[in-house]
C-alpha cells in the first residue's frame, strides 16, 4: 500500500499542469442534435430552435474552451516550469519529506493564477454559449419549400424501389443455387460438398446485395443533394388567439 501511494503522489507531480489546469467535464457538455436524412429541417417550421443554429453555437464553444485551456497551459509552461521540476526531483527522492511537500506546495501557489485565469475565460465560454443558444430560440429558422421537399422524398422512395426491384431480380438468379445448398447441407451439413454448394451460393448472393447496398446509397446522397438545393423560406407566424371581450 506504501509503494502504491508512493507511486500516486509522484505521478501526481509528474503530471504537470495538465492535471492541475483540467477543465470541468461540466464545461465540455453541450448535448447532441441529430437530424434525419435530409437534415435537420426536416421536422418543420415549428422545431425550435434551429438545430444548425445549436450546432455552430456548440462549435463555438468548443474553440473557445480549446483556447481557454492553450493559454493556461502556456502559463503554467512559462511561470512554473522550475517548481515543476524541483517538485519532480524533491519528491522522487521522499514522497514523506518536508522538501517534497514544501515543493509541491510551492507548485500549487505558483499554478493559482493559470488555474484562476482558466476558471474565468470558462465561465465566459459558458455565458457566450447560453448567450448563443438564447439567440437560437428567439429567432425563427427558414426551412426547405415544403413542395421542393415533398418531391425530393418522392424521389428517394422511387429510387429505393428500384433498387429494391434490381436486388430481387438479381437474387432470383440464385435461388437454383441456394435451392441446392440447403438441401445438400441438410443432408449432410460437414460434408464437402455442403461447403461447395454454400460457397457457390454465398457468391452468387453477394454481388447482388453489394449491388443494392451502393445503390441505396447513391439514393441517399442524390436526395441530400436535391434537399439541399431547394429553395428556403420563412414559416408563417403561428397564429394567436384574440381574446374575447
Amino acid at each position: 500500500m506504501t509503494s502504491i501511494r508512493k507511486l500516486v503522489v509522484i505521478s501526481t507531480v509528474a503530471a504537470g499542469t495538465a492535471v492541475v489546469l483540467a477543465v470541468p467535464a461540466s464545461a465540455n457538455r453541450f448535448g447532441g442534435f441529430g437530424h434525419g436524412p435530409f437534415g435537420a429541417h426536416f421536422g418543420g417550421p415549428h422545431v425550435k430552435p434551429d438545430p444548425q443554429c445549436l450546432r455552430t453555437c456548440g462549435q463555438v464553444n468548443q474553440l473557445c474552451l480549446q483556447t481557454a485551456r492553450t493559454d493556461a497551459q502556456t502559463c503554467a509552461d512559462m511561470k512554473c516550469s522550475t517548481p515543476l521540476q524541483t517538485a519532480q526531483t524533491a519528491c522522487a527522492a521522499d514522497y514523506k519529506s518536508t522538501d517534497c511537500q514544501n515543493a509541491r506546495s510551492a507548485l500549487r501557489t505558483c499554478l493559482q493564477p493559470c488555474r484562476d485565469m482558466l476558471k474565468t475565460d470558462s465561465s465566459a465560454c459558458q455565458t457566450d454559449k447560453r448567450t448563443c443558444v438564447a439567440a437560437c430560440a428567439s429567432s425563427v429558422p427558414s426551412v426547405p419549400d415544403p413542395q421542393c421537399v415533398a418531391g425530393c422524398r418522392s424521389t428517394l422512395q422511387n429510387c429505393r424501389s428500384d433498387a429494391d426491384m434490381a436486388a430481387q431480380s438479381c437474387l432470383g438468379k440464385c435461388d437454383a443455387l441456394i435451392t441446392t445448398a440447403r438441401q445438400t447441407c441438410v443432408a449432410n451439413p460437414r460434408g464437402s460438398a455442403c461447403t461447395a454448394a454454400l460457397q457457390a451460393a454465398q457468391g452468387c448472393v453477394r454481388p447482388c446485395n453489394q449491388t443494392e447496398q451502393s445503390a441505396l446509397e447513391a439514393c441517399q446522397q442524390t436526395a441530400q443533394t436535391c434537399n439541399a438545393a431547394c429553395p428556403t423560406v420563412s414559416p408563417a407566424p403561428t397564429p394567436t388567439a384574440t381574446p374575447v371581450p
